[in-house]
């Protein structure tokens, strides 16, 4: 059974391999827990799904993803979480992500 379902809200953390949106079943991919130890404010943006809807609606998205909200706790984790991405450098991925491809014949 599938308990305790959350949803990441926050910007992109391509380092991580983790998107807006991203939602995760039992538990929080490695990969963010990588994240969260960097920068603290991400675990404030993996919120349940039942609180989804209304700290979209404070972030406030343009049709382009552009970030709007003003004002609010998770207006500000967001920003908080964009000028931690601005200073990181643009590295190779922080985890080694295995993809499995098939070759037509």
């Amino acid at each position: 059974m599938i308990k305790g379902q959350q949803i990441y809200l926050g910007p992109r953390l391509h380092a991580y391999g983790i998107g807006y949106g991203f939602v995760f079943y039992n538990g929080v991919h490695p990969a963010l827990e990588l994240a969260i130890k960097n920068c603290p404010a991400i675990a404030e943006l993996v919120v349940p799904i039942a609180q989804a809807g209304a700290v979209r609606r404070e972030l406030n998205f343009d049709y382009a993803h552009n970030m709007r909200g003003q004002s609010g706790k998770f207006a500000t984790l967001y920003r908080t979480v964009q000028a931690w991405l601005g200073t990181q450098k643009q590295a190779a991925p922080a985890i080694d992500v295995k993809h499995k491809t098939t070759r037509r014949k």
